[in-house]
Parts: structure tokens; C-alpha cells; sequence
């Protein structure tokens, strides 16, 4: 198993856009302004090179980041754990300073898209934004993000290497804490299981709702939950209705877990009102 990725293009080619003003120095600035244009491109297009260079190495043993300021290296069992979000691109520029009636724009187009395709689930598979990080025993922190061409191929592999590892021994969902019949939180306290109406993820946070409440129990952003999807892929073994509602991308084994869960609710008989004399 080896899967090797070479770096976006993406912020090489905008430093190389950016190089154009200094260049525009040079041509038309007196001679200390030629100087410092001078400098400014070359140090732009460095950078552009070496950003160029950067390599993402998955093979059986771990993780290999060849990046700006040298090798970072964190093997699958040297992991602590980990951390991710990942949201749908719209909803990034919806809450961007696009000013109230902007981001409602945005958001009902986004929903009027989601509405007319043919599995909701789709969107699912798409990483917009996001950033996978591996945080190792000795504190060595690795991120996995668009930095990387094809990066959702790196994450399906970084997640079915992890999650098996991870589970054969004891996760950390912190702030969370998964037991056998309930969910407790470091602040909000404990909720039973057969209590949660669902599960929403999405906007970049981790929202629990409670049956029968209009309000949320409790939300939290994604990338402050360790582990967070394994923590959803366990809450929808246990039956519990995940809702993956703002695209987030997941892997095929996550994915699956959540179809389920969402089939065995289906298939449960709706609860009658009976009147009695």
C-alpha cells in the first residue's frame, strides 16, 4: 500500500499572480523600488517553487508530509488522536461576510441544489474545505487539507488505516464521553441515548438534538471533538439517526454506518395516538 500526492497548484500559481505588482516596480519605481521589486519577485517565486515541491507519502506504516520547513513523519500506532472538519464550500461563503441577506441568498440556493439531486448522500464524497490533522503521542501534529492534489483519496485511506487502530483501544471523543445507554458532555452533563432524536452535522459543528426540544442539547465545533468520526460512525451502530446535512465529506465505511442507521429508523413502526373510552 503506497499512495503518493503532489501539492495543489493552486497557492503557487496565485504567488506567481502576485509577483506581477513587484514586477511593476521594476519597470516604473526609481532604483531603490526596482531593488525591492527585485527581491519581492524572486522571493515570491521561491516560495512558489518550494510550495510546488511539497509531497504527501500513505503507505503501511504511517504518514509522510515533505513540506516548506522539512519531513514530518507519524506512524498509525504513534497516533493520539485526531482531529477534522470539513464543510460545503457555499456554506463557507455564506458565513464570510456576505452580510445577512447575502448569506440567506447562498443558503437557499445551496438548499434549492441539495433538493433536486438524486442521492442527498452525494455531497457527502466532495471535500470543498476542511482539514484533516494527526496528532501524535509525541505531540508531532500532521495536516491533511487542498493543500494536496486528489486529498479525498488520502483521507479514505488515512480513516480506514485509523479507525480500526483507534477502536481496539480506548477513543477519545473529548469533550464527549460514549457509554453503553447514555452521552455525556463535559459541561451539559449526561443524555440518554434513546433520548436523542438525531444527530446533525454540519456548518462545521456537531449538533445533538433531543427529542421532544426544540432547541438543541448541545452543539460543538467539529474540530474540537477528538475523533470525530469515529465518534459518529459509533453513534449510528448504536442506532442513532445521523444527519450529514451540510455535505460534509465522509469515507465509504463512515457513510455506510449512517445509510444504516438511517434504514433501521425507517423500518421501525411509527408510534399511534389511541383514544380509550
Amino acid at each position: 500500500m503506497r499512495l503518493e500526492l503532489r501539492a495543489s497548484r493552486a497557492v503557487p500559481v496565485v504567488l506567481c499572480l502576485f509577483a506581477i505588482f513587484p514586477i511593476c516596480l521594476i519597470a516604473f519605481a526609481p532604483l531603490v523600488g526596482k531593488v525591492i521589486g527585485v527581491v519581492l519577485t524572486a522571493l515570491l517565486i521561491a516560495l512558489a517553487i518550494v510550495l510546488g515541491k511539497r509531497k504527501l507519502i500513505i503507505d503501511e506504516r504511517g504518514v509522510t508530509a515533505k513540506g516548506v520547513f522539512g519531513v514530518k513523519r507519524v506512524d498509525w500506532d504513534e497516533v493520539d488522536h485526531y482531529t477534522y472538519w470539513s464543510m460545503d464550500q457555499q456554506m463557507m461563503y455564506a458565513g464570510s461576510g456576505q452580510g445577512a441577506l447575502g448569506a440567506l441568498i447562498i443558503i437557499g440556493i445551496v438548499a434549492l441544489v441539495r433538493a433536486f439531486r438524486k442521492d442527498p448522500n452525494k455531497g457527502n464524497r466532495r471535500f470543498a474545505q476542511g482539514q484533516l490533522k494527526l496528532i501524535a503521542k509525541t505531540g508531532t501534529k500532521l495536516p491533511i487539507d487542498n493543500r494536496y492534489n486528489k486529498v479525498a483519496d488520502a483521507l479514505d485511506l488515512v480513516f480506514n488505516e485509523l479507525h480500526p487502530r483507534l477502536r481496539a483501544g480506548t477513543p477519545d471523543f473529548a469533550p464527549f464521553a460514549l457509554g453503553d445507554t447514555e452521552l455525556r458532555h463535559a459541561k451539559k452533563g449526561a443524555i440518554g441515548l434513546a433520548d436523542i432524536q438525531h444527530i446533525g452535522a454540519g456548518g462545521m459543528s456537531i449538533t445533538i438534538k433531543k427529542s421532544g426540544k426544540r432547541l438543541s442539547w448541545v452543539s460543538v465545533r467539529m474540530k474540537k471533538i477528538k475523533n470525530v468520526l469515529l465518534f459518529i460512525e459509533l453513534l449510528a451502530e448504536r442506532g442513532l439517526v445521523i444527519k450529514a446535512n451540510a455535505e460534509v465529506f465522509m469515507p465509504p465505511t463512515v457513510l455506510d454506518k449512517l445509510r444504516a442507521a438511517a434504514s433501521r429508523q425507517a423500518a421501525l413502526p411509527q408510534a399511534r395516538v389511541v383514544a380509550r373510552d
